[in-house]
């Protein structure tokens, strides 16, 4: 084991492969990433895979800085990211959503990203499964589309392999150790690894991995589900995928079939604790009770779900924080420790923008994206409590999911 590191980045899914990349590519030198099975377990394997740019809360700029960079990451790592541009429908069912909608389109056609209004049977003709009588309108929103979380994630670390980083897999982290008050090492199953630098990007397990050091993250994990329906007809490659914010449901074509999942209420808590050492590439149970409302709402605006069969139901858990924006930043009370957690569900949408956010910290160079919402302390004493964490972790899909797309 290399037993010193410029700076050591502790959990190898999308975000911290991410964060391994741009640091090497900021200039720091011996980035070592850890990952405690193989990259792009955790959550990243089971992600939708969508990406798409709207007006919003914390990470537009984000979004078009990832389009840009999935094009270079591809070209320079020879690497097929499964990134394919097919467009949103932004559905609307009621007048106050289509109000809403025509306030994206205003926002992307100043901005000279282009985009068009529909009626309900313009949007049918772009979606050929959709029921014009169940809609108000739409908005067809062209930066967008979908790729492959695994190969994205190869392609980062790949990227950061040739800039000088190190990755190591089936290398498990213990504790974090502390000289001084500022990080000095990581200590891992195969020994300790000295760093003044480490940032953790375990996901769901970073919150009691920094438990010792006397940090409270706010975050907390909720099963997140969708499902893959086969149809009677297969559903073509290029049709845009869609988002109903009102009903809580998104989905895109999947292999033929129609992956659609929810943005829950009341979302299943799930205490990370609870799941067996071995979790890495496992799902949770399926729950078609908890499913079945996001069932019936889909089936309204596609009928033919009525006949189809389901495929699969991939439950997998996420984490949520209770204003259902990340963790991304340093910790204030140890120099040298830093964060980059709690994606909300959205953590291949920002996994390019938050690895350069962090690598603007661990260099201070001027930070092209405005993270100070993000700031990991910002609830302070009460991230201590975790009945108050799994309360308002709960709400958060549903409530933040609506918020982001208004």
């Amino acid at each position: 084991m290399t037993d010193k590191a410029g700076a050591i980045v502790v959990g190898g899914g999308v975000v911290g492969a991410s964060v391994a990349f741009h640091l090497a590519e900021a200039g720091i030198s011996d980035v070592l990433l850890l990952e405690r099975d193989k990259l792009g377990a955790g959550t990243t394997w089971h992600s939708a895979g969508n990406l798409t740019w709207k007006p919003a809360r914390f990470n537009d700029e984000m979004v078009l800085y990832a389009f840009d960079l999935f094009d270079r990451l591809s070209e320079s790592t020879g690497i097929d990211l499964g990134w394919h541009r097919t467009g949103r429908l932004f559905l609307a069912r009621s007048a106050d959503w289509m109000t809403a909608f025509e306030g994206f389109a205003a926002t992307a056609e100043a901005r000279g990203f282009g985009g068009r209004l529909l009626s309900p049977a313009q949007a049918a003709r772009e979606h050929p499964l959709l029921d014009p009588a169940s809609l108000t309108g739409a908005w067809l929103n062209p930066l967008s589309g979908r790729l492959s979380p695994a190969s994205l994630t190869e392609a980062y670390a790949r990227a950061a392999r040739a800039l000088g980083a190190t990755t190591r897999e089936s290398c498990d982290v213990h504790r974090i150790e502390t000289r001084g008050g500022g990080v000095s090492a990581v200590i891992t199953a195969d020994g300790p690894i000295e760093s003044e630098r480490v940032v953790v990007c375990g996901g769901l397990w970073s919150r009691p991995l920094l438990a010792d050091l006397g940090v409270s993250l706010a975050q907390w994990g909720n099963e997140h589900f969708y499902v893959i329906a086969d149809l009677p007809q297969p559903l073509g490659r290029d049709v845009p995928s869609f988002i109903c914010p009102e009903d809580l449901i998104y989905g895109r074509e999947e292999v033929g079939g129609l992956l659609f999942g929810c943005f829950d209420k009341d979302a299943k808590s799930l205490d990370v604790e609870s799941l067996p050492s071995s979790f890495a590439f496992s799902l949770l149970n399926e729950d078609w009770d908890k499913f079945a409302p996001y069932f019936e709402k889909a089936t309204a605006l596609f009928p033919v779900l009525e006949q189809a069969g389901m495929r699969s139901f991939i439950n997998g858990p996420e984490s949520f924080t209770p204003d259902g924006l990340p963790l991304v930043g340093a910790i204030d009370a140890i120099p040298g420790l830093f964060v980059c957690t709690g994606m909300n569900s959205i953590g291949v949408t920002v996994s390019a923008g938050c690895g350069h956010a962090i690598a603007d910290l661990l260099t201070d160079r001027p930070p092209r994206f405005d993270i100070r919402t993000l700031a990991p302390g910002r609830f302070g004493d009460a991230a201590e409590d975790d009945d108050w964490l799994i309360e308002t972790t709960s709400a958060t899909p549903s409530r933040a999911y609506v918020a982001s797309n208004q």
